[in-house]
C-alpha cells in the first residue's frame, strides 16, 4: 500500500506540469487504455483521441490503489505509467520514421506512413500551465497507384502545437493536432487520421465532470471539445474553415455515447459573416440546408457509442462498437447515414500477463437511412462526404478528413494483435473491400468501383533505442484499375524514439 500510495502522488504531482494528452496513432495504449476503462479505473469517456492525460493518470491511481491486479492488466499499467513518467518530463523529444514501397490504402488508429518516405522530430516543454510542442514532420510525393497520395506533400508544422491550461480543468490550444472521434479500429466517420492535421484552436475539457443538476446527473462523466481549424490549401473555394463539436458521456460504469458536429463553410468566395457562421452553427431546416447557393457551409454530424466490459471470470472484456455519421438533408431530419459497427473482445492469454485483442468491424459509407441496405431502405450514393458546393468534399489535401476509404465504401475486416510479455505487440488483419460502389467520379480513393482483398502482419518491437515497426501487406485489386487486377505486396518499416 505504501508503494501504491507512492505512485500516486508521484502521479497527482506530475498532472500538474505534463503533456495534455495522448495523441491517436498507438493501438497499443489504445487497447491498455480500454482495459483500465472497462475494468472501472479509468473513469469517462475515451473514444475520442488525444485522451488526456489527466484523465488516465487518475485511472492509473485508481489501479494501483485497489490492490493486487491480475498480471495482464499490471502489464498494462506498467505500460501506461512507463508513457505517463516520460511525459512528465519538462522536456522530451521524440524522432520517428517510417519507409515504404507503397502507402498502406487502409489508415487505421495504429500509425502507419502516409507516402513512401516520412519523418518526424519534435520537442515538447512543459512551462508551468503553458504546454508547447515544436516540430514537423517531412512527407514524400505519392505513387502513382494511388492518386490522393500526390497532394499536399513536403513539409508541415504538425505536430507542433501550445495548450493553455485554464484554471483546473480546461484547456485552450491551438496548431496541428491529429484528432480521431470514435470507437472504431479500422477507421472513424467524421474525423480520423486519415489526412495530415489542418491547423487549428480549440477549447476542451481535461477530466471529465458530472453535472449535478436533475435529470442530467443520468449522464455520468462528461467531457467536451470544440475546434476551429482551416483546410490551408487551394482548393474550390480556397482555405475554407473546418469546425468540429463533440459533447461525449458516460451513463453507466460500461457504456458511453459521444454526440459529433462537423462543419465547413466560409473560404475565399464564399460568405463568412456572423450570420453566416450562426446559420451554420444552428444547422437545422433552413437554417442550413437550404439547397441553394445561399447555404452557409457544409455540415455533418453524427454519433457514436461503446460498450465495454469485463465477462466471466477469466479478465477478458467484450466490446460492442457503433458509429455514424449523417450528411445534410433538405429537410428536419436527419435521413442519410454512413455507419461502422464492430465486436470484439480483449483479454490475458497465459497466465504471465500476454494480452489479445481480436475482432471484427463493418463499415457502409454510403449515404442511407438508418441501417441501410440492410433493411432494403433507400441510398443516396454519392453523398457522404460530398457537398453540391464545397465540391472538393470534405477532404484535405484530397484525402478525406472521415473514413480513409472515402465515401460509398463498404469493408469488413478481421484483426487481432498479441501484445507479448516483453511488450512486443503482433497483429494480422484481413479486409474485403469494395471501394466507390457506383463509380461516382466525385470520389477521391478511387473514381472507379473496386473489389480488393487487403491483407496486413505486423509487429511492434520495443527495444533500447526506440520502437521498431514492420509490417507486411499483400493488396489484391487496386483503386482506379477497371480493366484489370493487379497485385501489390507492400513492405513498411518504422522507428520511433523518444528522450
Amino acid at each position: 500500500m505504501k508503494r501504491a500510495a507512492a505512485i500516486a502522488a508521484l502521479l497527482l504531482a506530475g498532472a500538474a506540469q505534463a503533456s495534455p494528452w495522448a495523441p491517436p496513432g498507438d493501438a497499443r495504449l489504445r487497447t491498455d487504455v480500454e482495459l483500465l476503462r472497462a475494468h472501472g479505473y479509468i473513469l469517462g469517456p475515451v473514444n475520442a483521441w488525444p485522451v488526456p492525460w489527466a484523465q488516465i493518470n487518475r485511472g492509473l491511481e485508481r489501479a494501483q490503489a485497489g490492490g493486487p491486479l491480475p498480471p495482464h492488466v499490471l502489464a498494462a499499467v506498467q505500460r501506461v505509467s512507463a508513457l505517463s513518467e516520460y511525459n512528465r518530463k519538462r522536456s522530451r523529444y521524440m524522432v520517428r520514421a517510417a519507409a515504404t514501397n507503397d502507402a498502406s490504402l487502409v489508415r487505421g488508429f495504429d500509425r502507419v506512413a502516409r507516402n513512401p518516405g516520412e519523418v518526424t522530430a519534435a520537442a515538447s516543454h512543459d512551462l508551468g500551465p503553458l504546454h508547447v510542442t515544436w516540430g514537423g514532420t517531412w512527407q514524400s510525393n505519392g505513387t502513382d497507384r494511388q492518386q490522393a497520395t500526390q497532394f499536399k506533400n513536403g513539409f508541415s508544422p504538425d505536430p507542433s502545437f501550445a495548450a493553455l491550461k485554464l484554471g483546473s480543468n480546461w484547456v485552450l490550444y491551438g496548431g496541428w493536432i491529429d484528432t480521431w472521434w470514435g470507437a472504431g479500429h479500422d477507421g472513424a466517420m467524421l474525423f480520423s487520421t486519415s489526412a495530415r492535421p489542418i491547423p487549428k484552436v480549440g477549447f476542451r475539457r481535461l477530466e471529465p465532470f458530472s453535472i449535478d443538476a436533475p435529470v442530467l446527473r443520468w449522464l455520468g462523466p462528461v467531457s467536451f471539445d470544440m475546434f476551429a481549424g482551416m483546410a490551408d490549401e487551394k482548393r474550390d473555394f480556397k482555405n475554407p474553415a473546418v469546425v468540429g463539436m463533440r459533447f461525449s458521456f458516460q451513463p453507466t460504469p460500461y457504456f458511453e455515447i459521444g454526440l459529433n458536429r462537423g462543419l465547413m463553410l466560409c473560404g475565399s468566395g464564399r460568405p463568412c459573416d456572423w450570420r453566416t457562421i450562426g446559420k451554420a452553427l444552428i444547422g437545422f431546416g433552413d437554417f442550413d440546408n437550404t439547397g441553394t447557393a445561399d447555404e452557409p457551409g457544409n455540415q455533418l454530424a453524427g454519433f457514436d457509442m461503446s460498450y465495454r466490459r469485463p465477462i466471466g471470470d477469466s479478465g477478458h472484456i467484450l466490446k460492442l462498437t457503433f458509429d455514424t455519421t449523417a450528411e445534410d438533408a433538405d429537410n428536419i431530419l436527419v435521413e442519410q447515414f454512413a455507419r461502422q459497427i464492430g465486436v470484439g473482445v480483449s483479454g490475458p492469454v497465459g497466465k504471465d500477463g500476454a494480452l489479445i485483442d481480436a475482432g471484427f468491424e463493418y463499415v457502409d459509407s454510403q449515404a442511407a437511412k438508418f441501417l441501410g441496405s440492410l433493411m432494403g431502405g433507400e441510398t443516396w450514393p454519392g453523398s457522404t462526404y460530398n457537398h453540391f458546393i464545397y465540391t472538393d468534399g470534405w477532404t484535405y489535401g484530397r484525402r478525406p478528413l472521415g473514413h480513409s476509404l472515402d465515401g460509398d465504401a463498404r469493408a469488413i475486416t478481421m484483426h487481432a494483435a498479441l501484445t507479448d510479455t516483453r511488450n512486443r505487440r503482433w497483429n494480422i488483419a484481413a479486409r474485403h473491400i469494395v471501394l466507390n460502389l457506383t463509380s461516382e467520379p466525385l470520389f477521391r480513393i478511387s473514381r472507379t468501383r473496386e473489389t480488393i482483398g487487403h491483407f496486413e502482419a505486423g509487429l511492434n518491437w520495443p527495444t533500447a533505442i526506440g520502437d521498431i515497426r514492420a509490417q507486411a501487406r499483400l493488396q489484391v485489386d487496386a483503386p482506379d484499375t477497371p480493366d484489370r487486377n493487379p497485385t501489390y505486396v507492400q513492405g513498411e518499416i518504422g522507428w520511433t524514439t523518444r528522450f
